[in-house]
């Protein structure tokens, strides 16, 4: 609903009220984490009879750890998230200096690729999948990029999750992603089978994966998927990991998944410091597409939002370096240049350095260049 509407309403110039009606604090505080069809902390809301001058601590700051949970945000006074469709208070009755919606719009775009981008690096020309849930292929964000959905297992395959935008969007959203201008294969999967962890259908996702890939041009080929699902301690795990085997042979780097060192990485917000020692990805603090239109809002965006990020930082650092590919263990080589190249401060602790990853693989792939020009004058002579 646009904001002229939202601004009637909560003049009560408009009736009938779509947005529900938050009549306190305590109320706003109340409102859950998950409900269907919301999904998410505070969306299709009307707060505008409330008072939130004194509340900014409830908005802002760094939270007190990694994820709080609901109940630990109802006491401790803390929104984790808002989208775009709530109807705010008029300006006296907000806090000082805080703007929901300014708060929103400029954590769209993740920071730390501006300069890759300004380069033309958008991963343009480099495919991308993700294995997750069901996903609003219609989203404005991303639809442009897709190149291919499908829905495996029982799903209603019209059905839309709220997971599937957020890490679409993460990885290449038009103005939230890190890789814009990439392709994206998506695979819907449910991990859940007659009640319990089972990978039976992300295992068939793969194995359709690998099936297109065998079909798409070596310029085409999907070299990054990106899987925020499963465990290693889930039904069919060992398959998986046989797959992503699979996957990693056929020059498709796996991202996620429980696969290899994913306990590398941890959200945090780019604002305050990373005070662990795995490589912080700036997802926390952070705008993604809202899986019923719009756009969403979260201080903790999630181990599962890390992943399509970077998958999208090394589409970036590959596009005008496909020779880089041919390197006999090119995944396992990036892993290594995502730790050799992070960045470690006072001020923002260790962090990845998408501009550091991009460089060094430039650097490798212009030696095997040479190297090439210098075995064919060999041959010449």
């Amino acid at each position: 609903m646009n904001k002229i509407k939202q601004f009637l309403y909560s003049r009560g110039i408009l009736t009938n009220n779509p947005y529900k009606k938050i009549k306190n604090i305590d109320e706003l505080l109340q409102l859950p984490f998950e409900s269907t069809p919301n999904y998410k902390k505070v969306h299709h809301v009307d707060l505008s009879g409330l008072d939130l001058s004194k509340e900014k601590d409830m908005f802002t700051g760094p939270l007190p750890k990694q994820h709080v949970s609901q109940d630990e945000a109802k006491q401790l006074r803390i929104i984790t998230g808002w989208t775009t469709d709530v109807i705010w208070p008029e300006a006296d009755k907000m806090p000082p200096d805080f703007n929901p919606i300014k708060e929103l719009e400029a954590s769209k775009t993740p920071t730390d690729t501006t300069k890759l981008h300004q380069a033309g690096k958008t991963g343009k020309g480099i495919s991308i999948a993700i294995i997750d849930q069901r996903l609003n292929i219609k989203h404005p964000e991303y639809a442009d990029n897709i190149k291919y959905y499908s829905v495996f297992g029982p799903w209603d395959k019209d059905g839309i999750d709220y997971h599937g935008s957020l890490v679409s969007g993460c990885a290449v959203g038009h103005t939230t992603g890190t890789a814009p201008e990439a392709d994206l294969y998506y695979f819907a999967a449910p991990t859940i089978v007659g009640g319990e962890l089972d990978r039976k259908y992300i295992n068939e996702a793969i194995r359709k994966l690998l099936e297109i890939n065998k079909t798409l041009p070596e310029n085409k080929k999907i070299r990054f998927l990106s899987c925020s699902w499963g465990g290693i301690k889930d039904k069919g795990a060992d398959e998986s990991k046989e797959l992503f085997d699979e996957c990693e042979k056929n020059g498709i780097m796996v991202i996620g998944g429980a696969y290899k060192e994913m306990s590398t990485y941890i959200p945090y917000d780019k604002r305050y410091k990373n005070k662990t020692n795995r490589i912080g990805i700036p997802t926390n603090g952070k705008t993604t597409p809202f899986w019923q239109g719009g756009y969403y809002y979260t201080r903790q965006g999630g181990t599962s939002s890390t992943i399509p990020y970077i998958a999208g930082i090394l589409a970036c650092a590959t596009q005008e370096n496909k020779l880089f590919f041919r390197r006999q263990n090119w995944p396992d080589e990036l892993r290594n240049i995502i730790k050799q190249t992070a960045t470690n401060s006072p001020e923002h602790g260790l962090v990845i350095n998408p501009d550091g990853i991009a460089q060094m693989v430039t650097q490798i792939t212009k030696e095997m260049e040479n190297q090439i020009i210098i075995k064919k004058s060999t041959q010449y002579e």
